[in-house]
């Protein structure tokens, strides 16, 4: 019975660990700022720029509450419809900035080695937040319809941007957070990990390049630019024209890039291409300045250079991370997919309906297939390039012809290391090993001096003198 009894306490005991707690005090806070530290701020933000704007035009604040919402909405880029005229170019610099917010706090609140029920639950709480927010401005929103002309967005259009929005960023920062853990216990393929650097760095380049190409073109057209501006009269307007372009510069630049690709950027019946241009109406927003006022040119075409540079740069990435020309070829080809899915989804985010004129859009589907193209196919040419000069036999260099080395140098090398004896130093030891390879002369037998009288100086005569027990020799 007791062994019956530990049983049933042990598997409660498991199924409790397995279906977990409920969060912590700390944990508790710490996901309420993950659910509305951005969105907070969002609607701070939103209600300080209304109510500035009421203020500065003199209008009173019936509508406010309508307005907040509407703002909210189109940072998310959700579609509106005002006063009967549909709005659904949303500039995508606050987006931007929204998406880094929520990114940056989800990777502070999340770790390598948090649970994965806590990672769920960031990543739930991240959802939860904005999309609560997304409920109540459609309450205001149908409320202030009848006050302001602002139609209630469709609900299932605006949660689905919310959460897109949203979901997109956390993602990106749970991953980044915890990207030491899924490389090393989901066993992520080397291959995957080593293509996300060229694939940042492609994008960057690609990014970069229509910086320029809009910068460029602004400098071109800067005295069209200076009269929009002016188009404002006071210095309110002529402050909120020039707020407006710098919320729309990445659309500008979007549309840049997919010119500089060959693709298509259209601004209702105006429309722009490497080859070919089109006139037609444009709102007063000196941003829009850096579209061309007359048919395309051929100098145009210098920049296709952006993305073939780009192309070039990524196959070089690629080859310099494997030595095999199928490998290289395939990451070139793969990134450039990547690259090519993200150019055509941001295109589609970038365009939108503006009312009476018309519908402003690059052509997504040429803008990512040409984007892919062109990385594909250069960066196919740099990483076998790359690939054969790296795999190019060296040259072979001739063998230096050996010194000629002195016998006695010669001799001290080869001589075996010893101690100095007692009173010679290891100078006086080499150089007695050195004398001892010299031939030796030959010894000279001692010359017997004649014996000299003291008193004369006169030589005596010799004597021979038999030697003891000589008995053969002359007697004297």
């Amino acid at each position: 019975m007791s062994d019956l009894l530990n049983r049933d306490t042990r598997r409660a005991a498991a199924r409790t660990a397995r279906v977990g707690t409920g969060p912590t005090p700390d944990q508790s806070r710490m996901l309420a700022a993950v659910a509305f530290k951005t969105s907070g701020l969002v609607v701070v933000i939103a209600t300080t720029l209304v109510l500035v704007t009421l203020v500065s035009v003199n209008s009173d604040l019936t509508g406010t509450l309508g307005a907040i919402a509407g703002t909210w909405f189109a940072v998310h880029l959700v579609p509106l419809t005002i006063g009967g005229t549909s709005l659904g170019v949303a500039p995508l610099l606050p987006t931007l900035i929204i998406g880094w917010s929520v990114a940056r706090t989800v990777h502070r609140a999340v770790d390598p080695d948090t649970e994965r029920r806590m990672v769920r639950w960031v990543f739930a709480a991240s959802l939860a937040g904005p999309l609560a927010v997304t409920a109540i401005a459609l309450a205001v929103a149908g409320d202030a319809s009848t006050v302001i002309g602002l139609s209630s967005p469709n609900a299932l259009a605006a949660f689905s941007w919310v959460a897109g929005v949203h979901a997109a960023a956390s993602g990106t920062g749970l991953i980044l957070a915890r990207w030491d853990s899924l490389v090393l216990r989901r066993g992520v393929p080397e291959w995957v990990r080593a293509l996300v650097a060229p694939l940042v760095r492609a994008l960057s380049i690609l990014v970069a390049g229509g910086a320029a190409v809009v910068l460029l073109a602004l400098l071109a057209s800067w005295e069209t630019a200076g009269a929009l501006v002016e188009s404002g009269r006071d210095f309110v307007g002529m402050l909120g024209l020039t707020a407006l372009s710098v919320l729309y510069l990445p659309n500008v630049l979007i549309g840049a890039l997919a010119v500089a690709t060959g693709s298509t950027a259209g601004f209702g019946d105006a429309s722009v291409s490497l080859f070919a241009t089109t006139g037609g109406p444009l709102p007063p927003l000196p941003i829009l300045a850096v579209l061309p006022e007359g048919p395309a040119q051929t100098i145009w075409v210098v920049m296709l250079a952006v993305p073939i540079g780009a192309g070039l740069l990524l196959g070089r990435d690629c080859a310099i991370r494997s030595v095999d020309i199928q490998v290289a070829v395939s990451s070139v080809w793969v990134v450039a997919a990547a690259a090519g899915v993200l150019a055509a989804l941001f295109g589609y985010a970038a365009g939108g309906s503006l009312g009476t004129f018309g519908t402003v859009e690059v052509t997504v589907w040429s803008f990512g297939l040409l984007t892919f193209a062109w990385l594909a196919v250069a960066g196919t040419i740099s990483a076998a390039i790359v690939v054969w000069r790296r795999a190019e036999p060296e040259p072979e260099h001739d063998e230096p012809a050996s010194a000629v080395v002195p016998a006695a140098e010669v001799a001290i090398e080869a001589a075996p290391a010893s101690e100095p004896k007692d009173g010679l130093d290891v100078e006086d030891v080499v150089e007695a090993e050195v004398v001892d390879e010299l031939p030796a002369e030959p010894a000279q037998e001692p010359v017997a001096e004649p014996a000299v009288d003291a008193d004369t100086d006169e030589p005596l005569d010799a004597e021979i003198v038999a030697p003891p027990g000589d008995t053969d020799g002359p007697a004297r």
